[in-house]
């Protein structure tokens, strides 16, 4: 009689498979597709500054700031489909490099309607990454380091703006006019910026080829034997160099859920249902209006920061202003500046936002750069503080609050505008928002309301972008003045939140 083979369960094996090579390539090329989508959608609004020869004018740039999080919004819940049926790997193979074709095509672009809307294509495919990019590497690595590593690549999400904004400039600086007379246009340094913008997700979708799929995912769609392979596989390179042996011969998933067949459609709404019904229903719509005030004031304000920091360099350089705080530059209602003044000459030229330099002041660049090492380390300092994240995301919240009040106040442009950057450092309590939705709910509604706070976040984002388009420069003290408290009613929605002390572990 044959002798039975006992099964491990899953966890205990991947904890056999140890941390090493394997683990630190998958979190270098998980940081790079993460640094990869925020380079390409931050990066975007950089181009659209610099697009001078498409002539779009200021309610055109909203519009193409803002129709990458439409496309986020419309296709988020498609990924999570073919990510949950297909495999976490193939959705990034085919996200990353779909991202990279299309970012690569919108470079010859015609027309701004055009540019817009291969790049709203483009990050449809690119987004799937956001999420997936989590969910292998969670799935993959052992649970001492899962957190740790979690932290790091999100810490490279972070630092990705000013990322960009360190490629936008020398390529900014180049000069060149290649013309391509089958398309009417000039192949000029901003849509060799697209290019290199696209390159980091390109690089990403080839290098994850080089990895297995998520073992996890195979074992939940019953593929023991490949799972099992794919853990020796990983075994044998974090332990090359010993004699080591893996001796897992059978396993099993601890964790797997049958679920009733049931229509697309049905299963969706019996998923979201209990987040809007007693007693989850108050605090999903607190939570979510924590984190719709959170991305409408630093996403929205993030993608025309770079605009609004070229105008008043040029304000300042061409007034020769000491005086006055940052709307006082960027106001269109502001007299006159000359902006080419010689002896034979007299002309002169407002400073409004239909103004288009080509570039990146230099200065601008040194602001966002580091701005974001700066939120990039603090980031990982509050992952140390989550005993007290209550407490330190009311202090976050009102830090932005008392800045945006006081940018508008200020009787000299250098302090305004560091004020002008603490307003935006909402972006430091998204990982705190999403540890809540972590302790708050229950495992089976987790993926349902982290789903769908991504859809609010971009949402806002969306509405965001166009609002300060539109107003910042027309009513630029009022806009912050609202924008203040607007900030100061999500400080009081926090402080319902549950104290710190009753958050269970």
């Amino acid at each position: 009689m044959a002798e039975k083979v006992e099964s491990t369960p899953f966890e205990d094996a991947l904890e056999k498979t140890g941390n090493g090579l394997y683990n630190v390539l998958l979190v270098l090329t998980s940081g790079l597709i993460l640094l990869a989508i925020g380079v390409d959608l931050f990066g975007f609004g950089l181009v659209v500054a610099a697009a001078c020869d498409l002539n779009i004018t200021v309610s055109q740039k909203g519009i193409l700031t803002s129709l990458p999080y439409i496309g986020i919004l419309l296709v988020s819940y498609i990924w999570g489909y073919i990510s949950d049926t297909r495999g976490r790997r193939f959705s990034l193979l085919v996200s990353m490099q779909g991202a990279f074709v299309l970012s690569c095509l919108s470079s010859i672009a015609t027309n701004w309607l055009l540019l817009g809307l291969i790049k709203f294509f483009s990050v449809c495919f690119s987004c799937a990454a956001n999420s997936v990019t989590y969910t292998l590497l969670g799935e993959s690595c052992i649970q001492r380091v899962r957190s740790k590593y979690m932290l790091l690549i999100t810490c490279l999400l972070i630092l990705s703006p000013g990322i960009a904004a360190l490629v936008t400039y020398p390529t900014l600086l180049l000069q060149f006019k290649q013309e391509i007379p089958l398309l009417g246009i000039n192949f000029t340094p901003w849509r060799l910026l697209i290019v290199i913008l696209a390159i980091p997700s390109g690089i990403g979708g080839i290098a994850i080829s080089f990895f297995h799929e998520s073992p996890k995912f195979l074992a939940n769609s019953g593929k023991n034997d490949e799972a099992l392979e794919v853990l020796k596989s990983m075994h044998a390179i974090n332990n090359r160099g010993t004699k080591e042996e893996f001796g897992v011969t059978s396993l099993y998933l601890e964790d797997a859920v049958a679920k009733k067949p049931s229509s697309l459609t049905r299963a969706l709404y019996e998923q979201g249902a209990p987040l809007f019904r007693p007693p989850m229903l108050w605090r999903t719509l607190q939570l979510y209006f924590i984190i719709c005030i959170v991305y409408f004031t630093n996403n929205s304000l993030l993608v025309w920061l770079p605009y609004i920091m070229n105008l008043v360099r040029v304000a300042l350089s061409q007034s020769n202003a000491s005086a006055g705080d940052i709307c006082s530059l960027i106001s269109t209602k502001e007299e006159t500046v000359a902006l080419n003044t010689t002896l034979s000459s007299s002309n002169t030229t407002a400073i409004t936002p239909e103004i288009c330099l080509g570039y990146i002041e230099n200065n601008v660049i040194i602001t966002l750069v580091t701005a974001q090492c700066i939120y990039s380390f603090l980031n990982f300092v509050i992952s140390y503080l989550m005993r007290w994240r209550r407490i330190v995301l009311l202090s976050i919240l009102l830090m932005s609050t008392i800045s945006g009040a006081l940018l508008g106040l200020m009787p000299e442009p250098i302090s305004s505008v560091f004020f002008l950057m603490a307003f935006t450092c909402t972006n430091l309590g998204m990982g705190i928002l999403a540890s809540y939705f972590v302790d708050l709910y229950p495992t089976s509604c987790r993926g349902m309301v982290a789903c769908l706070s991504i859809m609010v976040a971009r949402s806002s984002t969306f509405v965001g972008i166009n609002i300060v388009g539109n107003l910042i420069f027309y009513h630029c003290h009022t806009t912050f003045y609202v924008w203040s408290i607007i900030v100061f009613t999500s400080v009081i929605a926090a402080w319902f939140l549950p104290p710190d002390k009753e958050v269970r572990r």
